[in-house]
């Protein structure tokens, strides 16, 4: 009932983008109506599966991994050129008298369909092919040895995802010869049938570099429970609320706060006072979670490294200038930041969600270097 809900609402918020960019597109380029109509129809086609994505089918699935991506584009495209009409709606008031708002709009609709299909295209790219290591430096106080650690994020592996690109991205890693690689949540797209697939390209890493990850909101999504019978005694060991030594280190893993949608929450809701039971007295504790979110707990209890992700940067940015679309709805979205007693890191995600667009923001893989 509450999905039903979710979905009513999210028809009534697009709709009327929907039809504010169809009837402009048809007004404005009266000789593309087939091309509108075509596109229109095909960015709509997801609505009618959206109740099956909780299923878990091999329906949902190639639903979801066909439908859903061209449902995404055309719906921020809809929202995108209603804005920019909207614009040069304002700017042909004044004229209004003399030119119709078709022959004033022309070339600026042509202009921007334009912009978005080259920032497409190269987005497009920049979210399959790249790999950018980002090198951090943290100073530790207490810290006797330097320590690296590796950090993936939002890996979402789901059906498109090529099996080359993970062996790519750990293998890429793995060269950067880290104590430790963190995997920091959403590791695969909701459903656990894909986590095969992600062990799979894991199998490039040495046998003698940790994998240590937390489960991020989608697999809260999906079924995290199965998730985590299908990753136990296998390459990666997921932290729930527990904690591991590493060298000076104790890596405290914390789950992720979308588990109070679950029925049978109570084992999965976040605790970093859980995370770090046990903990030696010498050693140096390090948050891991997969959201920001998990700052105010990390600095009431004083750790002094926190390690996320969860933004993937809005995937649309300028990175030189820590400029990203998160940004716009979130204080802390990318890189790192100093608020003190912890230095909290957020890694802007190694692959992409629904949607293959990474445009100005290319997938991540960062080395964090811990000195004393």
């Amino acid at each position: 009932m509450r999905g039903l809900v979710i979905l009513l609402i999210a028809v009534l918020l697009f709709l009327p983008f929907n039809w504010i960019t169809v009837r402009q597109l048809v007004r404005i380029h009266p000789r593309r109506k087939r091309w509108i109509a075509a596109a229109a129809v095909a960015g709509n086609l997801m609505w009618p599966f959206f109740p099956l994505l909780r299923s878990f089918t091999p329906l949902s699935r190639i639903t979801r991994s066909i439908f859903g991506p061209v449902w995404f584009g055309w719906t921020a495209f809809a929202i995108l050129y209603a804005g920019a009409m909207f614009l040069v709606l304002l700017a042909w008031l004044p004229f209004a008298r003399r030119r119709s708002f078709a022959e004033i709009a022309r070339w600026p609709s042509r202009l921007f369909i334009a912009f978005i299909v080259v920032g497409t295209v190269i987005g497009f790219y920049q979210a399959l092919v790249p790999l950018r290591v980002e090198r951090v430096t943290m100073r530790v106080p207490g810290l006797r040895t330097t320590t690296r650690l590796a950090v993936v994020a939002d890996l979402h592996v789901g059906l498109f995802t090529r099996p080359s690109r993970l062996q790519e991205i750990f293998t890429t890693t793995s060269k950067l010869q880290p104590d430790a690689i963190l995997m920091a949540g959403d590791l695969i797209d909701d459903d656990p049938v894909y986590v095969p697939k992600l062990l799979a390209g894991t199998r490039v890493v040495p046998t003698t570099i940790p994998m240590l990850a937390v489960l991020g909101n989608h697999e809260m999504y999906g079924d995290p429970y199965d998730d985590l019978r299908r990753l136990r005694g296998s390459r990666i060991r997921v932290l729930v609320n527990e904690g591991v030594a590493l060298h000076d280190l104790w890596i405290a893993g914390v789950s992720d706060p979308a588990a109070r949608q679950l029925a049978h929450r109570d084992a999965l809701l976040p605790s970093l006072d859980r995370a770090l039971l046990g903990r030696p007295a010498t050693s140096i504790p390090i948050a891991l979670a997969h959201q920001p979110s998990i700052l105010g707990e990390a600095q009431r209890l004083k750790v002094p490294v926190a390690i996320c992700a969860h933004t993937h940067g809005g995937q649309l940015g300028f990175r030189p200038l820590r400029i990203s679309l998160a940004g716009l709805f979130l204080r802390y979205h990318m890189g790192l930041y100093d608020v003190p007693p912890t230095q909290l890191y957020i890694n802007t995600g190694t692959g992409y969600w629904l949607f293959p667009f990474r445009l100005g923001m290319t997938p991540e893989i960062t080395l964090i270097e811990l000195r004393p």
